[in-house]
């Protein structure tokens, strides 16, 4: 079994304003599954879905990685002197 990472896709005024700044894919869960369509499957139990939405899932390993490597590009950056 893996973790997955599921994705809620679609703008809804109920769950997923665009006016108040959401973007149009969301993560709204992790769970653990055998696939990604058992992943959503698992998801669709709690993730509320609005007509025009839909869910996927992706492996959470490969996610986590791009994140991790993310931050330790952004511990690396040196500020730039202030005026001085």
């Amino acid at each position: 079994m893996r973790e997955y990472i599921v994705y809620r896709h679609g703008w809804n005024e109920a769950n997923q304003r665009r006016a108040d700044g959401l973007p149009e894919q969301m993560a709204v869960l992790r769970v653990q599954a055998n696939s990604p369509e058992e992943a959503c499957r698992l998801a669709a139990q709690s993730v509320r879905i609005e007509p025009n939405q839909r869910l996927s899932a992706v492996a959470a390993e490969p996610v986590d990685a791009h994140e991790m490597d993310i931050a330790r590009k952004v511990e690396a950056l040196e500020r730039e002197p202030g005026p001085g």
